[in-house]
């Protein structure tokens, strides 16, 4: 009986027509029927996207003798086809990619990008097989992907085709490819190799010092976990449009997408280099240390883990801290930072409504679907599990005497479930806690994750020298958000004096007290005629109709911020060093 073997050719020469041209050759089956998925999720990004919607007519051949098979789609993401004596089945079909986001598909003149979760029909039941991808492009163009080159009988041809292969499944779908004339930038770890790939700055430069820093951030990871590199390799696939924003991780690689002028910037600089220790943190944090409920990814439905705070939150606390910690932002820049975490946790009253815990359990309803009642009905576990995992991290730091931290939690989980072959569950993020701190500590974690967020922050922080205040605060407050550049409602907090009073997302703010309003004079007009407690009249257009409402202001909550303290002793600056590293 012969061994299945199982070939992809991915055209991508033809990029105008941004559409990748997809052969897939399934070899040495026997049984009458195969049947071939394609994932409706991208690991990493918890939202079913329906990958197989971009997917054009799927045809079935004979590769021998170019005779069609019967091809029928029997559910939204899978093709059945009947075997019919055939030696061999070939797929032929076109995948539309026309969607710049770290998440999905784009080809354009200027590079191709895309995730294998949106690309590759796959058969049902042969996940370990290994297979061969083989990628056509234009010449100027160099392909880049963590999957290691194909063997010699399989070595690509010449200037414009590429060949690598994947050991199985898990692996294909785990390593995007990006096809660019951009550079690609390499340096060494530990001997391991890393490389950093950048498409779309068009004539921009990268600072002189991107390769320098990015060692610097994976030495801070590495020390988190005080381990050898995960990895025998990594590669950041870097690309930068006019707009645009995200990251997404992936085992031995990850993807960022940027603003091409951020790296032109101090602030913009450092939120590159935070999203790539981000993404680099998922190579630990994620990509192997991860949930029971992931152990196994489906591909074709839901996951569900109610333990997305400790995945997304605890390495959104880590992303900002590891770039403070290589000497590449301030300890004040670090700390503003963090009170935007403070800020939007504050501001979003649905932290208690749903905890942590129920958040993360509803990833794949809420948090890539946000609406305008999102703030006051769920609570973002990336910004507000930062916040949770600094809270716990300070507390161990104080109840272990500086002693151990939550960088020790993280080794006690990496050695005791990924080293020993299995996901974690949160009684052994508890033991960790627990071993390493205390009661009390555990307890706070509980509290923090079960129940409504509402840290002790300000107390905890005083023992690295730093004060949590609030700036403007009892500014009068209405509690609206409006869409940017207008003063239409994009969101009403619950309980806020605008909510109170009526109004309604969707509504535009005409005038307030007789005076009108715009976008950029709305503020200025309502501190000259607001008083804290005293009605005011205000008009809004709802569905056409102009409505008058009247609100009564109240005390505003202000903006959180955290301020180093100028006369913090010697017990909390080295409390703050080895918190921060040093400034």
């Amino acid at each position: 009986m012969a061994t299945p073997t199982l070939a992809y050719d991915i055209d991508a020469s033809r990029p105008a027509q941004r559409e990748l041209d997809v052969r897939v050759r399934f070899a040495g089956v026997t049984a009458d029927e195969v049947e071939f998925f394609l994932p409706v999720w991208t690991p990493g990004s918890y939202l079913v996207r329906e990958h197989a919607r971009h997917l054009s007519r799927v045809v079935a051949l004979e590769p021998s003798s170019g005779r069609e098979l019967r091809c029928v789609k029997s559910t939204k993401n899978r093709f059945r086809i009947a075997r019919d004596g055939a030696d061999a089945i070939e797929l032929r079909y076109r995948v539309y990619a026309h969607e710049l986001s770290v998440r999905t598909c784009d080809l354009d003149p200027g590079h191709a990008f895309w995730n294998h979760t949106g690309v590759l029909l796959w058969p049902l039941g042969h996940e370990s097989l290994a297979a061969t991808i083989r990628v056509t492009h234009p010449p100027q163009w160099s392909l880049h992907c963590s999957l290691p080159a194909g063997s010699h009988a399989l070595a690509a041809s010449g200037p414009g085709e590429a060949v690598v292969r994947a050991d199985d499944l898990d692996q294909a779908l785990d390593a995007p490819v990006l096809l660019t004339a951009g550079p690609r930038l390499a340096f060494e770890f530990d001997g391991v190799p890393h490389g950093i790939v950048l498409d779309g700055l068009g004539t921009i430069s990268p600072p002189d010092s991107l390769v320098d820093d990015l060692k610097a951030i994976v030495a801070q990871a590495a020390a988190v976990f005080g381990s050898n590199l995960p990895y025998a390799n990594y590669l950041f696939l870097a690309m930068f449009a006019d707009e645009g924003y995200g990251g997404i991780e992936h085992r031995d690689s990850s993807v960022l997408l940027m603003p091409r002028t951020s790296l032109t910037t101090a602030r913009g600089y450092r939120d590159f280099l935070a999203l790539a220790a981000h993404e680099l943190f998922h190579a630990w944090n994620v990509k192997r240390l991860r949930p029971r409920e992931l152990w196994r990814y489906d591909y074709e439905r839901e996951n569900y883990t109610r333990l997305l705070w400790l995945m997304e939150g605890w390495t959104a606390y880590y992303d900002d801290l590891l770039v403070a910690r290589a000497g590449l932002m301030s300890h004040q820049d670090y700390l503003d930072a963090m009170a935007k975490n403070v800020q939007g946790m504050r501001t979003a009253p649905g932290r208690f409504e749903l905890s942590l815990e129920e958040s993360s359990f509803d990833a794949w309803l809420r948090l890539y679907r946000p609406d305008e009642n999102t703030r006051n009905s769920s609570q973002n576990y990336y910004g507000n599990g930062a916040v949770a995992a600094l809270c716990l991290d300070l507390a161990i730091r104080r109840a272990s005497s500086g002693r151990h931290s939550l960088d020790d939690v993280l080794r006690h989980l990496w050695q005791h479930t990924f080293e020993q072959d299995r996901g974690y569950v949160l009684a052994d993020v508890e033991e960790a806690v627990r071993t390493l701190a205390g009661e009390a500590e555990t307890e706070l974690l509980h509290a923090m994750v079960q129940g409504p967020l509402d840290p002790p922050l300000a107390d905890l922080l005083q023992d690295v020298g730093a004060n949590l205040n609030s700036e403007d605060l009892g500014r009068p407050f209405l509690g609206i958000t409006f869409k940017a550049g207008t003063t239409i409602a994009a969101s009403v907090i619950r309980g806020s004096p605008a909510f109170d009073a009526g109004f309604a997302p969707a509504d535009e703010l005409l005038a307030v007290q007789d005076l009108r309003v715009t976008a950029s004079n709305w503020r200025t007009v309502l501190d000259a005629v607001a008083r804290i407690g005293e009605p005011l009249d205000v008009l809004v257009a709802r569905r056409g109709v102009i409505v008058g409402l009247t609100v009564t202001p109240s005390a505003g909550p202000g903006t959180a911020h955290i301020a180093l303290d100028e006369s913090a002793g010697p017990q909390e600056l080295a409390a703050r060093r080895a918190w921060l590293g040093a400034n």
